[in-house]
């Protein structure tokens, strides 16, 4: 009789464990994750189309402190409603120009040349050497 005493007893202890176990895991999936507030940049980047991207990451590597001051700018107004449609990479280029931040991107125009998208240099490259 000592041994179904002490054999209920563990099986009451293992049931307790996993009946904590499962509430535990029943509360975690219950809580909703606290949503974590995108930063203005990604905010930004959330916007931006056509080579946007392209820009902004010129914008920084020449002017890292302007670019901060227009991305927190333009994320307050992303946030507030004032900014809801997307930008181009060429009007936020436009943007930086009216503020003063100058800078190149680099640019390339391609051409079909038998089936395949090559630069416009290299296409004349070749119309060059077969004259």
């Amino acid at each position: 009789m000592a041994k179904t005493m002490e054999d209920d007893a563990e099986v009451r202890l293992l049931e307790q464990r996993k009946l904590e176990a499962l509430k535990k895991r029943i509360k975690a999936t219950t809580q909703s994750p606290a949503k974590k507030e995108k930063t203005d940049r990604e905010l930004v980047e959330g916007i931006l189309y056509d080579r946007g991207d392209e820009v902004l990451d010129a914008a920084y590597s020449f002017y890292p402190e302007q670019a901060e001051a227009m991305v927190r700018e333009l994320g307050e107004m992303i946030r507030r409603g004032r900014l809801t449609e997307r930008v181009s990479g060429g009007e936020l280029y436009s943007v930086c120009r009216q503020l003063g931040l100058r800078f190149r991107l680099t640019t390339s125009i391609k051409v079909q040349d038998r089936g395949k998208l090559v630069d416009l240099s290299e296409k004349l490259k070749r119309e060059e050497e077969g004259r």
